[in-house]
């Protein structure tokens, strides 16, 4: 029974990607679109940056993506400023590496698996048309790093359905 939908479950994904492909392929130029999701602003930079720079040196699309604006995890400062702050340092870090940045405007620590959030993530991995997709473990220590997961997870599915969030 389970060998049944484990075959189901690939078959589906090939569909899906199979349509993904089909509908993006008007401005494929060949490389990969890649989108990686961190909770906090650093996430991505911190474990993926060297990743990242080798595929952007292929001419690859990296997208690296802070769910939270990282507004509390500083030992000195928070709120507004320091939210500014992680994300002209992640604006800076792309610009360095070669990739492209967004900063989600979500209160650290305050992340949660919503409707309206998986929504969010869903239409930027729609928007990114990515062929990788790259986030947290969703049974992490940290809420905002296993909310991440959970919610990049659920929108890796609801990516292909369309009528799921539709624009």
């Amino acid at each position: 029974m389970d060998r049944y939908k484990t075959s189901a479950t690939l078959l589906l994904i090939a569909v899906v990607f199979s349509f993904l492909q089909t509908t993006w392929a008007d401005d494929d130029d060949g490389k990969l679109r890649i989108i990686a999701f961190g909770a906090h602003p650093d996430d991505c930079e911190f474990k993926m940056a060297g990743t990242a720079v080798k595929w952007a040196q292929r001419g690859h699309h990296v997208k690296l993506v802070s769910v939270t604006n990282g507004d509390i995890g500083h030992w000195r400062m928070a709120g507004g400023p320091l939210a500014k702050r992680r994300t002209a340092e992640v604006h800076e870090a792309a610009k360095r590496i070669g990739t492209t940045a967004e900063v989600l405007d979500i209160h650290d620590g305050e992340l949660m698996p919503t409707l309206e959030n998986r929504q969010k993530i869903t239409r930027l991995i729609r928007r990114w048309k990515a062929d990788i997709v790259i986030t947290h473990r969703p049974n992490d220590y940290h809420p905002d790093h296993r909310y991440t997961g959970v919610l990049v997870q659920d929108s890796a599915y609801m990516v292909a359905v369309p009528f799921f969030c539709p624009d």
